[in-house]
């Protein structure tokens, strides 16, 4: 790690929250400052409008971003995106491509998402879209199992699932013609995200472009964080 301040800013999975990344970030020590980003509507913003598109979260986090950048003028800076928070990495990092005032990050790490349209939403009756939402949520490991049958906890957060699952069925990575030379890591298991659907990522992150594969489901972060702290850190020297 070079001596310079190094920033990590943080987009977690949809319905998550910035606390999300806590046992990542200790894992890290001191090592990066974690910029734990939390999505309009969700966690300790909760009384927000949620959003109805990427086109919002990245409005919303680019001036977060020049901000911090502009009081940490001598730090570099990575982005790490899980699930969901990869695609709001990605968008993200279109908007600073076609920037003059925001330098690009030193590296991305991207977790669990593929570079690919999932329009199955759209084709989910009204009438059964709650038991989808709920399915796909438990399915992917999401929710505590304590909470499987919770009325209240459904009620709070069954409008936030959707709204984030919305927003990743009308992301069309088919239109996007976009070629980085930031370097990325790509973290992934096989049993999530098939490798050949994860590879895609190459598409985009054109000079270099890592793969950490990992055993386990969605959420595989939480057997995996300290090894994931180590590739952070390592990749991150000079």
């Amino acid at each position: 790690m070079n001596n310079k301040k190094m920033l990590l800013f943080c987009f977690p999975y949809a319905g998550g929250t910035a606390d999300f990344f806590n046992e990542l970030e200790a894992a890290c020590g001191n090592r990066i400052e974690f910029i734990k980003f939390e999505y309009s509507g969700h966690g300790t913003r909760m009384k927000e409008p949620l959003y109805s598109s990427f086109t919002e979260v990245t409005n919303d986090f680019i001036p977060q971003i020049k901000r911090i950048l502009d009081n940490n003028q001598d730090a570099e800076y990575s982005m790490l995106g899980y699930s969901m928070g990869s695609i709001a990495l990605f968008d993200v990092i279109k908007e600073i491509l076609n920037r003059d005032d925001i330098q690009k990050p030193n590296r991305v790490f991207i977790s669990a998402h593929q570079p690919k349209s999932i329009y199955s939403l759209k084709t989910i009756p009204e009438v059964d879209l709650d038991d989808w939402v709920k399915k796909r949520t438990i399915d992917f490991g999401g929710v505590d199992e304590k909470l499987l049958n919770n009325n209240i906890f459904w009620r709070v957060y069954l409008s936030i699932f959707k709204a984030d699952y919305q927003m990743i069925a009308n992301y069309n990575f088919d239109k996007i013609n976009v070629e980085s030379d930031i370097p990325a890591t790509v973290f992934y298991s096989e049993e999530d995200t098939p490798f050949e659907e994860m590879k895609e990522w190459e598409r985009f992150f054109v000079k270099e472009c890592n793969f950490v594969k990992y055993n386990g489901t969605h959420f595989f972060i939480k057997e995996y964080y300290n090894d994931m702290a180590r590739i952070i850190l390592d990749s991150l020297k000079d």
